[in-house]
């Protein structure tokens, strides 16, 4: 699988967005905002790395909604593509 970054800074990956990938988005120094695209539904936006959340075994990517009151769980495998939303 290859990673690339474009020119609007996205990180896409054809087959699947990997654990390791998503890793170092939210672990980014300075953190920069991103969205996440996915194949099941709208994108979701991480204004925070205490906003998304990896689990345990890498398969589920859980988002905060934008009260923080709520979490949207992804399948990393669904997972297109990371944009930075520069928010």
């Amino acid at each position: 699988m290859r990673l690339r970054e474009a020119q609007n800074r996205t990180i896409t990956n054809s087959i699947e967005m990997t654990k390791k990938a998503i890793a170092a988005a939210l672990a980014t120094k300075p953190f920069r905002a991103f969205r996440v695209r996915s194949t099941e539904g709208p994108p979701l936006s991480v204004p925070a790395p205490d906003f998304a959340f990896l689990s345990p075994n890498g398969r589920l990517l859980g988002v905060f909604t934008d009260g923080g009151d709520g979490v949207k769980y992804l399948e990393v495998a669904s997972i297109v593509s990371i944009e930075e939303s520069g928010a």
